[in-house]
C-alpha cells in the first residue's frame, strides 16, 4: 500500500482530486494492461495472511480495559495523522475497529469481512455475496483512513441505505473519536455544508456529484492548485467568511452496491441547469402533440424504443405542413417543428405513466428506473419534460438551461482512491476495470448458502401468470412463510396488488408512492405470514429481518413478477432471501407479455411462442431459459453500448470546454 497520505494538507492542497487524465481510449487500455501486470500493490492481497495479522492483534486488545483500550484509540491514531496509512499501522487500526465494533454494537466482524475490507482499502472491489455484511465490512477501510485524517465517502444507492448505515454505525465512530454524518437529497446547504466536514460521510452517488458539480461552479476557472489555494484565502480575507465549498475534496470513497452506482446509473450524464425563460407557450406544447396524433409509424415516422429516438420521413414532414396554416407563426420554421414534433412523439411513444414518471399534485416526478425511486429534483432536459407536463395536462414548469455537467465515469476517476463492494459485480469485472481502473476479488461466504431456487416459469399471458402466482402465494401463505414479490415499475407492481386484493389477500406495496413509508413496510417484511409487493427499492441493499418463528417455517420466499432487464437485479432480489445461511427461496413466475420480452423481440415472435404453451402450463424449461437469457444479455450490450458512447461523448465535450477555458 502505498504510504503517501489522502489527507488535505501541504502536499495535496486543501480540496485534493485526482488530475484529470488526457489520454484517449485506446491509451487508456494499454495504460491499464500495463498496469495490471506491473502494479506491485496486486500481489499483497493474500486472504488469510491478512486476517491472521489482524486476528494477533485483536487479541491483545481483548485484554484491555474500556479506559486503556480509549488510550489505544487515541496513541493510534496520532501515529496513523503522523506517517499516514501505511500497512502496518492499517493492519492496527482494522483490529482496533473490530474490537471497538464487538464492544459497542455487539457485532465481531467474520474473516470474510476483514478480508473484504482489506481489498477495499487497497482500491479494489470486493464481491461479497448478498447478506454477507457488506455495511460492517465498509467500516473497517472507512475508520482506518478517518483516523489518519483523510475525508471519507461511503457511497450508496439511495437515501434510505445512507441514512439507514450511518445511524446503523454512528456508535462505532464516536467510540473511535471520529464523526460520522448521512447528505441526502433537499438537505439545506447550511446543513449539508456542516455534515460534509464529519470524518465519515454517508451519501449517494447522485447527491455528492451534484455537491461536486456545485463546487466547481463556485471555484471559477482557477483551476491551477496553486492560484486555487490562493483565491480561496484571498475570498477569505476579504469577505471574512467561511470556505464557500461543500466538500474537502475527493480523497478516499468507498463504494457500496457498486454495480449499480458505478454500471447501472452510469448510463446519463449529470447535469446543473438553472431556469430559463420558455419561448414556448403551453399552447405550443398542445400544438405539438396534436400534430403528432396525427402521424402513423412507419410511414411518416421510425421510432427506436431502444435509443427512444424517432426521425420524421419526408412524408411526415408533409404531413406537418399541411397542419400549421392555422397555427402561429413559429411554426413556419421548419427545423423548430421538427423537432417540437419529434419531442411529442417521444413523450407520447416511450414515456409512460407509473413507468417512468409519476404525477403527484400536479407535478411530473421521474422514476429512477434502476432504483425504482422517485426523484424530484430531476427533470428531462431539452423541453421534454415540459412536452410530458402537457401531455398530462400539469402545469408547465419553467424550462431549464445547462449550467454544468460531469459523468459518472469521470467523477469517480476523480478520487485519489476508490474501493467498493457489491454482490453483483462479476459479470462487469472487465468493464469496470476498463472504465475505472478497479480489480474485483471475490470473498467466500461466512456461511453455506441455504437458498433454494425454485425456476423461472414462462406463461402465455397475464391471465396464465397471475393463476400460478396466486396458487403460490396461497401456498406460501397456508405455511405462514413472508413472501416478497418483485416487479420493475410502479404499474406492475400496482397490477400484483390488484391481483392479491381481488383474491381478498392482505399485503403491503412498496413504491414510489410509499417512499416514506420504505422503513417500516421493509420492517415487517419478514415477519409471519407478511406478503409484500415492491419494486427495485426492496431489490438492493435491503436487509429483511425475519420474524421468530419464520426460520423454522422456511424463511422468506421471493417470487420475480417481471424479468428485470439485467440477470445481476435478478441476483439482487433473489438475494433478499437466505442471508447469513437462513433458510429461504426464490423464483420467477413471468409472462409472455411482459414488457420486456415484448421490447426485445416484438409481438409476432412471442404470439409464435405462446402456442408451446398450454393455457395454464408454462413453456418448456430450456426455451424459455434461452428467451429470458437473450432478452437480458441484448439489454445489458445496449447498455454497456451506451455508456461508451457516453464516455466518447464526455472526451469530446472536455476537448472543447478546455479549448474555451472553462471547467466541466
Amino acid at each position: 500500500m502505498s504510504e503517501l497520505s489522502l489527507k488535505p494538507g501541504f502536499s495535496l492542497g486543501s480540496y485534493p482530486q485526482r488530475p484529470e487524465s488526457t489520454l484517449g481510449e485506446f491509451e487508456t487500455a494499454v495504460m491499464r494492461t500495463l498496469e495490471r501486470l506491473v502494479k506491485p500493490g496486486r500481489r499483497i492481497v493474500r486472504p488469510w495472511g491478512v486476517v491472521r495479522r489482524v486476528r494477533r492483534v485483536e487479541q491483545q486488545l481483548t485484554a484491555l480495559s474500556d479506559a486503556e483500550l480509549d488510550a489505544a484509540i487515541t496513541e493510534l491514531r496520532g501515529r496513523l495523522q503522523r506517517h499516514g496509512l501505511r500497512k502496518a499501522l492499517v493492519v492496527q487500526a482494522f483490529a482496533m475497529v473490530c474490537e471497538a465494533a464487538g464492544r459497542t454494537l455487539g457485532m465481531w466482524h467474520y474473516d470474510e469481512q476483514v478480508y473484504g475490507g482489506w481489498l477495499m482499502m487497497h482500491g479494489m472491489l470486493a464481491e461479497m455475496q448478498t447478506g454477507e455484511g457488506k455495511t460492517l465490512a465498509t467500516t473497517l477501510p472507512a475508520c482506518a483512513a478517518a483516523l489518519a485524517g483523510v475525508p471519507v465517502h461511503v457511497i450508496t444507492a439511495n437515501d434510505y441505505l445512507a441514512t439507514r448505515d450511518c445511524e446503523l454505525m454512528t456508535p462505532l465512530y464516536r467510540r473511535l473519536g471520529l464523526e460520522g454524518s448521512a447528505v441526502i437529497n433537499q438537505m439545506p446547504r447550511d446543513v449539508c455544508k456542516r455534515a460534509y466536514q464529519a470524518d465519515i460521510v454517508h451519501t449517494t452517488n447522485k447527491q455528492i456529484a451534484f455537491d461536486y458539480l456545485r463546487d466547481r461552479i463556485e471555484m471559477g476557472e482557477d483551476t491551477g492548485d496553486l492560484r486555487f489555494q490562493y483565491r480561496q484565502i484571498k475570498d477569505r480575507l476579504a469577505a471574512g467568511s467561511d470556505n464557500p465549498l461543500l466538500l474537502r475534496g475527493l480523497c478516499f470513497a468507498i463504494v457500496d452496491e457498486a454495480d449499480s452506482v458505478l454500471i447501472d446509473e452510469a448510463n446519463t450524464p449529470l447535469i446543473i441547469t438553472r431556469m430559463v425563460e420558455d419561448d414556448d407557450s403551453p399552447e405550443t406544447y398542445s400544438d405539438a402533440l396534436y400534430l403528432a396524433s396525427l402521424l402513423r409509424a412507419d410511414r411518416d415516422y421510425r421510432a427506436d424504443s431502444r435509443l427512444r429516438s424517432v426521425e420524421l420521413t419526408v412524408a411526415g414532414e408533409d404531413c406537418i405542413e399541411e397542419q400549421i396554416h392555422n397555427l402561429p407563426k413559429l411554426w413556419n420554421n421548419q427545423r423548430k417543428r421538427v423537432s417540437l414534433v419529434r419531442q411529442a412523439l417521444a413523450a407520447l411513444l416511450f414515456y409512460h405513466r407509473n413507468r417512468d414518471y409519476l404525477v403527484e399534485d400536479g407535478k411530473v416526478e421521474i422514476i429512477d428506473q434502476s432504483t425504482g425511486r422517485r426523484m424530484p429534483d430531476r427533470a428531462w432536459e431539452q423541453g421534454l419534460q415540459q412536452m410530458i407536463e402537457a401531455k398530462e395536462g400539469c402545469l408547465i414548469s419553467e424550462r431549464r438551461e445547462p449550467q454544468a455537467r460531469i459523468s459518472y465515469q469521470r467523477f469517480f476517476s476523480r478520487y485519489l482512491r476508490l474501493g467498493g463492494t457489491s454482490g453483483t459485480i462479476g459479470e462487469v469485472r472487465g468493464e469496470l476495470y476498463r472504465v475505472y481502473g478497479l480489480e474485483v476479488r471475490s470473498v467466500a461466504t461466512h456461511l453455506p448458502s441455504k437458498r433454494r431456487f425454485l425456476g423461472r416459469r414462462l406463461y402465455r399471458d397475464k391471465v396464465a401468470q397471475q393463476t400460478a402466482l396466486m396458487e403460490r402465494v396461497t401456498q406460501m401463505q397456508t405455511v405462514g412463510r413472508p413472501i416478497l414479490i418483485g416487479t420493475t415499475s410502479v404499474e406492475e407492481s400496482e397490477r400484483v396488488s390488484g391481483w392479491l386484493s381481488k383474491s381478498g389477500i392482505e399485503h403491503r406495496v412498496l413504491n414510489a408512492r410509499q417512499d416514506q413509508e420504505e422503513a417500516e413496510i421493509v420492517a415487517a417484511a419478514g415477519q409471519q405470514g407478511a406478503i409484500t409487493v415492491a419494486t427495485n427499492m426492496a431489490g438492493r441493499g435491503t436487509d429483511i429481518a425475519l420474524g421468530a418463528v419464520v426460520e423454522g417455517l422456511g424463511g422468506l420466499h421471493v417470487i420475480a413478477a417481471s424479468l428485470n432487464p439485467s440477470a445481476r437485479l435478478d441476483r439482487q432480489l433473489y438475494g433478499r432471501c437466505a442471508r447469513q445461511g437462513d433458510s429461504g427461496s426464490a423464483e420467477a413466475i413471468l409472462s409472455l407479455e411482459d414488457e420486456a420480452l415484448l421490447t426485445c423481440y416484438g409481438p409476432g415472435t412471442l404470439k409464435f411462442f405462446s402456442r408451446l404453451a398450454g393455457n395454464s402450463k408454462p413453456l418448456p424449461k430450456l426455451i424459455a431459459g434461452a428467451l429470458l437469457r437473450r432478452a437480458q444479455n441484448r439489454h445489458e450490450r445496449q447498455q454497456c453500448a451506451s455508456r461508451k458512447a457516453l464516455t466518447r461523448q464526455d472526451r469530446r465535450l472536455r476537448r472543447i470546454l478546455a479549448f474555451a477555458g472553462r471547467f466541466e
